[in-house]
């Protein structure tokens, strides 16, 4: 999603801003999450899913679109090795301050 569509879902709250890790990667991604866990990930100008080098990074391009706050969600290898769900995740609520 462009990021002047994701700030657009943002002011109608038809998406929660988001931030996704994965405990061994270099790289986050932000983007926006539906009621139904859809997830819609900022895109550059070619299509291609915008990664972030830092989660500060990916924090300050939601606060300059308009979010106030994201949801954490980190994955890590373990989660795939017990079975966890995508529901079992480790969450948490950031405030973004910009």
């Amino acid at each position: 999603m462009q990021a002047t569509e994701l700030k657009m879902q943002f002011e109608e709250q038809n998406l929660v801003a988001v931030i996704l890790s994965y405990a061994d990667s270099n790289h986050y991604l932000a983007g926006g999450v539906d009621t139904q866990g859809n997830y819609y990930l900022l895109e550059n100008r070619k299509g291609s899913t915008e990664t972030f080098n830092s989660m500060r990074e990916a924090e300050v391009t939601l606060a300059e679109l308009g979010a106030e706050s994201a949801i954490f969600e980190m994955e890590t290898a373990y989660d795939e090795m017990i079975g966890n769900s995508k529901n079992e995740r480790c969450k948490m609520m950031v405030h973004l301050v910009h």
